[in-house]
Formats: structure tokens, sequence, C-alpha cells
């Protein structure tokens, strides 16, 4: 039987009314997040290039933003769920080292799926891109899960959907032209907006 699941402009709908008086709360947490990541890359551009400590420096930077991502990610589900507004789900990731650790796991683990995937055809690369989409949404509301078993019910919750998450993106095309257009101020509203209309996909597909 095909999958359904509310239609694309419904879901940026509820996402757009979840966002209500919530604008502000969005821009900053985004701002944080460009502010931290720019302090975080300091180090690293004062290090010879190519140096060993660049290299260690720049590993660390990165695990870093991944952390902070996963951060982004729990606040606008958050914000998508109406569970209230805390600047410190910015830092989710890193609530204790084996946390952490976890995340910086699941996300290289994606990366590399991602590219030995794309090493066959750009195509089955993308297509595992969409398939692991939900996998950081689901590790926030299942601390418990390893990176593996997140990746495997992001494969399990997508099937079927990877389209409809196209779609969604594909919705945004003008908000994102519009951060380009701004020289990336727009980002400050328009990244909210897209990851609380992710996060109501996300819990649309919990839902079914």
């Amino acid at each position: 039987m095909e999958n359904k699941m509310m239609p694309i402009i419904e879901i940026k709908e509820s996402a757009w009314n979840a966002m209500s008086g919530k604008w502000g709360y969005g821009a900053g947490v985004v701002t944080l997040f460009f502010l931290i990541y720019a302090l975080l890359a300091v180090p690293g551009n004062l290090a010879k290039e190519g140096s060993l400590l660049a290299m260690i420096l720049g590993i660390l930077v990165l695990a870093l933003t991944w952390g902070l991502s996963l951060g982004i990610a729990a606040c606008f589900l958050d914000v998508a769920s109406d569970a209230g507004c805390s600047y410190g789900r910015l830092f989710t990731a890193f609530r204790s080292v084996q946390y952490f650790f976890k995340v910086a796991m699941l996300e290289f683990l994606k990366s590399l799926f991602i590219a030995l995937w794309s090493l066959l055809l750009i195509v089955p690369g993308i297509m595992k891109y969409y398939s692991f989409s939900m996998a950081e949404l689901i590790v926030i509301d299942h601390p418990e899960y390893t990176p593996m078993q997140a990746i495997s019910a992001s494969e399990k919750m997508m099937y079927g959907h990877r389209m409809d998450l196209f779609r969604l993106q594909m919705a945004f095309a003008l908000w994102f032209l519009l951060v380009m257009f701004t020289f990336g101020l727009a980002s400050l509203w328009v990244l909210p907006y897209y990851n609380t209309a992710k996060s109501k996909f996300y819990l649309e597909l919990k839902g079914e």
C-alpha cells in the first residue's frame, strides 16, 4: 500500500504557525551557532597550513560543528513539537562525553556511507543522503540508540518518503535563493523556518 503523509504545503504552513512568536528565538539560535563556529575556527586559521596541528584542529572543529548541528536540530524539533524554547538545547550533543562521541560517530558513518555509495554512481549516494536524513532527529528522541540503530531507523522511516523530503526542500528553493541574495542575512529566519518544517516532516513520519 502506498505511504501517504500530510501534503508538503500543509507541513510548511504548520511550521510557519509553530514559529509564530519564536522568530527571534530562531534567529538567536542561528546567530549563536555561527558565532561559536567562528570562534572555533580561529585556532585552525592561526595554525600553519598543512601541519599536523592544523589537521588535528580541523578534525576537532568538524566534530564540534557536528555536535552543534545536532543542537540546531534539537532546538527546532522543540519548536515543531511545541516543547518550549531553550538556547541550552543548542548544546544537546555535549550532555556527556559518551553522547558527543555517539553523535560524532553518527555523522562520520553517514558521511562515509554516502561517499561509498556515491562511488558507484551519484544517484545511489543521493538516495542514501535522503535515507539517512532523519538519523539526527531520531538520536535526539532516542539517545540510547547506537549510531547504526539511528541510521537503520532513519532508512526504515524514510522508505517511500525520500521524494517527499525532496519536494519539501524544493518548496524552500526561493527562500534559499533569498539567503544568497542577502549574503546570508536571511538565513537567520530561513534556517529556523526550514528546520522547523523538517522537524514537522519527521513528526509526521513518526506518527505513521
